[in-house]
C-alpha cells in the first residue's frame, strides 16, 4: 500500500491553454483551501514556457507542470485531467474559475462519509466581477447538499434546474477508473453522459450553496463549434433512457418541460451551416420521444409554429 504521507488525498488537475493571467487567480483560490492535503498538476495544452516558469517560481512542492506532447483540444485535455494524479479523489478544474475556500473540505467529507458516492459537484454560479472574499469563504451547510441514488434521480434534478458545474466535480478515483468519455457520440456535450455512466454503479451529490465560481465567457465563446443536431438528440436520448420506460405524469411533465426548453436552446448554439431546419429538428425529437409540446411549457405547439415560420 502506498505511504499515506506521500500520497495526497486529492489530485487537482488544471487543463491549461494560454490563460496564465486567470490561472494565477485560480491557483490562489486553490492554495487558500481549508483542506490542504492535495497535489496540483498544470496540464499545458499550449506548450507555453510561461506556465512552466510560473510553476517553478511558485515554489510549492504540491504543484507541478506537465506539457502535453501533442495538442489535445479543450475537451480531451479536460478528460485527461480527470484521470491525472495519484490522489484518492480527483478534480479537473478550469484555469479561469475559482474555488470557494471550503469546497474541497466539504466535497471530500461527503465522499469519505458515503462510500457509495462516486462524485460530488457544485451548483453553477457564474461571475464576471471578482467574488468578494466573504463570498469565497462562505460556509457550506449540510442542508445545501442534495444526493442522487441513480441516473434517474440525477436527470430529475437537472430538469428541476440543478446545474452542476462540470469543472467542479470531485470524483472518487475508483468510480472513473473504467469510464470512457464518448467524445465522438456527444462532442462538447459529453460531460453529462459521462456522469450518467458513473451513476450506473455509484450515487452522487451536489452542493447547491455557492461553493465554486464559473467565469462568464461572453459573446466570443466558441466552445460549441463542434456541436451538431445529432449530438443534442443523443444527449436527450441518454437523459430519457435514465428515466423509467413508462413515465409517470410528474416525470412526463418534468422531462418535457426540460427538453422543450433545452433542445431548442442548444440547437441555436449549433453553427449556422450545421443547423437543421427547425421543423425537421422538432419533428425528429418528437418522433424519438424526446419532445412533446402537449406537456412542454418550453417550446409548445404555438411557439413551435412561430419559430418554424421565422426560423428563429
Amino acid at each position: 500500500m502506498a505511504d499515506r504521507a506521500l500520497t495526497p488525498l486529492v489530485s487537482i488537475n488544471i487543463p491549461c491553454f494560454h490563460q496564465l493571467h486567470h490561472l494565477r487567480r485560480c491557483v490562489d483560490s486553490i492554495l487558500a483551501q481549508t483542506l490542504s492535503d492535495f497535489e496540483v498538476t498544470l496540464l499545458d495544452d499550449g506548450a507555453s514556457d510561461e506556465y512552466r516558469d510560473y510553476a517553478r517560481a511558485l515554489g510549492d512542492a504540491r504543484l507541478r507542470y506537465v506539457r502535453n506532447p501533442a495538442r489535445l483540444g479543450a475537451m480531451r485535455n479536460m478528460f485527461q485531467a480527470i484521470a491525472a494524479g495519484s490522489g484518492r479523489y480527483t478534480i479537473a478544474f478550469h484555469e479561469d474559475d475559482l474555488l470557494g475556500r471550503r469546497y474541497l473540505e466539504a466535497a471530500v467529507a461527503i465522499l469519505e462519509s458515503d462510500r457509495s458516492c462516486g462524485f460530488v459537484g457544485a451548483q453553477m454560479h457564474t461571475f464576471e466581477a471578482e467574488p468578494a472574499p466573504a463570498d469565497l469563504d462562505r460556509p457550506l451547510p449540510p442542508s445545501s447538499v442534495e444526493s442522487y441514488a441513480d441516473g434517474a434521480a440525477f436527470v430529475r434534478a437537472l430538469a428541476r434546474g440543478i446545474n452542476p458545474m462540470f469543472g467542479s466535480i470531485v470524483y472518487r478515483r475508483a468510480a472513473v477508473a473504467a469510464v470512457v468519455p464518448a467524445h465522438e457520440e456527444y462532442a462538447t456535450l459529453v460531460d453529462r453522459p459521462f456522469l450518467l455512466t458513473i451513476l450506473e454503479r455509484w450515487s452522487a451529490a451536489v452542493i447547491r450553496a455557492p461553493a465554486v465560481w464559473y467565469r462568464a465567457h461572453g459573446d466570443g465563446d466558441r466552445r460549441h463549434d463542434a456541436m451538431m443536431p445529432e449530438h443534442i438528440l443523443r444527449l436527450f436520448a441518454r437523459y430519457r433512457a435514465a428515466l423509467p420506460a413508462d413515465l409517470s405524469d410528474d416525470d412526463r411533465r418534468l422531462f418535457y418541460d426540460f427538453s422543450g426548453y433545452w433542445l431548442f436552446t442548444l440547437h441555436r448554439l449549433v453553427p449556422d451551416a450545421a443547423q437543421w431546419p427547425l421543423r425537421r429538428f422538432a419533428l425528429r425529437a418528437w418522433r424519438d420521444g424526446l419532445y412533446d409540446p402537449r406537456w412542454s411549457r418550453g417550446v409548445g405547439r404555438k411557439r413551435l409554429i412561430g419559430r418554424t415560420l421565422t426560423g428563429r
